[in-house]
């Protein structure tokens, strides 16, 4: 009895020992396959828990079944819009949710009374292109609560229809890194037009048939080089007849468009990145992206943004030919006046007081690269 425990005893220790292995060894295993697993996502956010995500891993989400406000910041602003005919606030009437969209919708100043009278006062005053907005609309962005660098994007959403309607889904850097707008860089998954019938000096179709995507970048304002990140997508359909997904999958090697999965554009920077590919060696600048990466200045932490712009003096052309015609010039100092004073040209095509004229919005995701 006593030579049998010991034989227990020893073969239990035994036993014990190669447990012990088997766990390390697995430990180590799962170990080195989770940080092989790891992405280079970076994300800063409200609701975040970590810092480290899986490739995949879904890291932000909205399906607006409500407004939360503390993810998305109305942006009740003019200031960084003054070519535009809107004012973004911060009203309910603005933006909403209704039935699991995201509403962002177009209402006009207080009343035509009011309106007409600020119209007679601006007029006399030369300054209404930084002052009169006749529109009211809204613009939401995760400037304060969510954050990322690389991954992939999605929207889902249907553009809305009427003329000088201005949609556009969206990413901004959170901190300007490399400086002021556009050297630190925009990245535009989607934008569009709400005319029906809008052509360029090309007789190419820019109107709500289709939507573009941009990169815009350059060491200066004047040096905006977007002309060579620019895609378009064309549905004849009209995009504002149904909704779409609008897709950005942005890595350190390139930056992928997508428009219902199909790839509409796809960037991949040279050796010397985004300043080879602007060939800005000719130009009296210096590179601000030399101390980034390859993919610099699209390297550093970037927001979302959505929002309902309406006309403008840098978004429709002046080549452009729209059914109806265009009530304002573009480097007319009274351009907003002319397009209120235009806008029985106009209002019918927005359908009122139907949501034609609404920007809908069915879901935001990101996920970790």
């Amino acid at each position: 009895m006593h030579i049998f425990a010991e034989m227990w005893i020893l073969d239990w220790h035994r036993i014990f020992k190669y447990i012990l292995l088997i766990s390390v060894s697995i430990s180590k295993i799962m170990a080195d396959s989770d940080c092989s697993d790891f992405s280079i996502t970076e994300a800063e956010g409200i609701y975040l828990t970590k810092t480290q995500f899986a490739s995949g891993e879904l890291i932000f989400e909205d399906t607006f079944q409500t407004l939360d406000l503390n993810v998305w910041l109305r942006e009740p602003t003019n200031q960084a819009h003054v070519n535009e005919f809107q004012l973004f606030t911060d009203s309910n009437d603005n933006s909403y949710v209704q039935d699991g969209n995201l509403h962002i919708t177009p209402t006009f100043w207080n009343d035509t009374a009011e309106t007409e009278n600020m119209v007679l006062y601006m007029k006399g005053k030369k300054y209404l292109r930084d002052t009169f907005h006749p529109i009211r609309s809204a613009r939401l962005s995760t400037k304060e609560s969510f954050s990322f660098t690389y991954g992939v994007v999605e929207f889902r959403a249907k553009v809305p229809l009427g003329d000088w309607l201005f949609p556009a889904l969206w990413l901004m850097p959170k901190d300007s890194k490399y400086g002021s707008w556009p050297l630190s860089g925009e990245i535009d998954v989607m934008e569009s037009r709400g005319n029906r019938n809008l052509t360029d000096s090309s007789g190419n179709i820019v109107g709500v048939q289709s939507v573009s995507n941009t990169l815009h970048w350059g060491p200066s304002k004047a040096l905006d080089t977007w002309r060579l990140t620019y895609f378009t997508e064309e549905n004849l359909s009209y995009y504002s007849s149904d909704f779409h997904t609008y897709k950005l999958i942005w890595a350190p090697e390139s930056l992928s468009f997508y428009v219902d999965d199909k790839e509409t554009g796809r960037i991949s920077p040279p050796e010397g990145g985004f300043w080879e590919l602007g060939n800005f060696s000719d130009d009296d600048v210096s590179n601000p992206w030399v101390d980034g990466t390859n993919s610099a200045p699209f390297d550093a932490q970037f927001y979302l943004i959505m929002n309902l712009a309406v006309g403008g003096t840098s978004f429709f052309s002046d080549s452009f030919t729209n059914e109806g015609g265009k009530p304002w010039s573009n480097s007319s100092p009274n351009a907003t006046i002319e397009f209120w004073e235009g806008r029985n040209q106009w209002m019918p095509t927005w359908n009122l007081p139907s949501d034609g004229s609404h920007f809908l919005i069915d879901y935001v995701r990101v996920w970790a690269l």
